[in-house]
């Protein structure tokens, strides 16, 4: 079954973001583009997410987490 990608779902740990349900951990790279070492997008419950939906997430946690610490 494919999950909807939610913020809530993230968490912040100094420079790094880590998508819970996944183990998926983003970061900023030198070019401002998210990295990723990618965690299990499909799990065992059958639930899936959108890799491309995981990564939009991080950029807007990103970009509104460094709009707020400036």
């Amino acid at each position: 079954m494919h999950m909807k990608v939610d913020h809530t779902q993230f968490q912040i740990d100094g420079d790094r973001l880590t998508h819970q349900p996944t183990g998926a951990v983003f970061w900023m790279g030198e070019k401002g583009l998210v990295n990723c070492q990618w965690g299990e997008t499909e799990l065992p419950s059958g639930y899936d997410y959108d890799r491309s939906a995981l990564q939009d997430a991080a950029l807007e946690i990103f970009l509104k987490h460094r709009s707020t610490c400036v």
